[in-house]
């Protein structure tokens, strides 16, 4: 490790925020990783379109998700609807920042909820959000706005769930390239002090691995880090999936390289895993 890598550099936070649990974990994190990258916060709640367009649709009816009553939709109803849910969602957000002396701002938008976080987040550094879709009813999945994002975005990117918190132990699927080396300082710079750090490196191939292993415990002697080194590998994944569940404090972080055996190892679990993941790619300069 010769050259100097630094953490990614975060400025500017957007958190997107809905009626769904998952926001109140999503607005907590945000608070807390802008306090560490003293950076600002942008809260956004966006009105969809797509549900407003819903009460101009020949059928205009909806089975309730909880009594399994049919009921019309009108376009003031949804507008009301949705009116609550902001007015109430920016309640929120004012409330918690103003226990803190973080710079933030919340906006209300209206449009397509992928595309409205896609243009926002060109503004920002850092994206935050709910990694589970609003249906309560459904089996846990990542919700599709999560899903759009972890497939299209070019920003750092934090998915959480409901009732997650971020904290220890922090886990970091390591590679040696470039993008994982700026993981690795972003693990550093998010590492409490006392806590070690979990890098799990590949050890498909053997020679490999030990070589980067030496990298690493020299990497964490230097920086006077706790590190447990776990070897994996690939078609056994699913067993350090295993011993991770039900986890709700912690974070994984993950560099985000679309054609990285390690990331696509991981990838194909998210629907598994409970805690916060933090994608990393790097924010350009230009």
């Amino acid at each position: 490790m010769s050259e100097v890598y630094e953490p990614i550099c975060v400025e500017r936070i957007l958190v997107s925020l809905d009626n769904s649990p998952h926001s109140s974990a999503a607005l907590n994190a945000s608070i807390s990783l802008a306090r560490q990258f003293n950076a600002e916060l942008m809260g956004i709640f966006i009105e969809d379109i797509n549900l407003l367009n819903l009460a101009e649709m020949p059928f205009r009816k909806e089975v309730s998700e909880y009594t399994a009553i049919i009921r019309e939709i009108t376009t003031d109803g949804l507008t009301r609807g949705i009116t609550v849910q902001s007015r109430g969602i920016t309640r929120s957000f004012q409330r918690l920042i103003n226990q803190t002396d973080l710079q933030a701002n919340f906006s209300v938008l209206r449009g397509h909820v992928t595309e409205m976080i896609e243009k926002e987040s060109q503004k920002c550094d850092l994206i935050v959000i709910g990694k589970r879709g609003t249906n309560p009813l459904s089996r846990p999945r990542i919700g599709s706005t999560a899903k759009a994002l972890v497939q299209n975005h070019r920003k750092p990117l934090l998915l959480i769930e409901q009732d997650n918190r971020l904290g220890a132990p922090m886990i970091l699927l390591y590679e040696n390239s470039p993008l994982g080396r700026i993981s690795l300082e972003t693990a550093r710079f998010l590492l409490d002090p006392d806590e070690p750090l979990v890098i799990l490196l590949s050890e498909e191939d053997y020679e490999s691995f030990l070589k980067e292993r030496k990298v690493l415990n020299q990497w964490s002697s230097k920086h006077q880090i706790v590190v447990t080194i776990q070897a994996y590998r690939t078609q056994a994944f699913a067993q350090f999936i295993q011993m991770i569940a039900g986890l709700k404090t912690g974070l994984i972080i993950l560099p985000h390289q679309n054609d990285s055996p390690n990331y696509q190892a991981v990838e194909k679990y998210f629907d598994e895993i409970t805690l916060p993941i933090l994608l990393i790619r790097k924010i350009d300069q230009d």
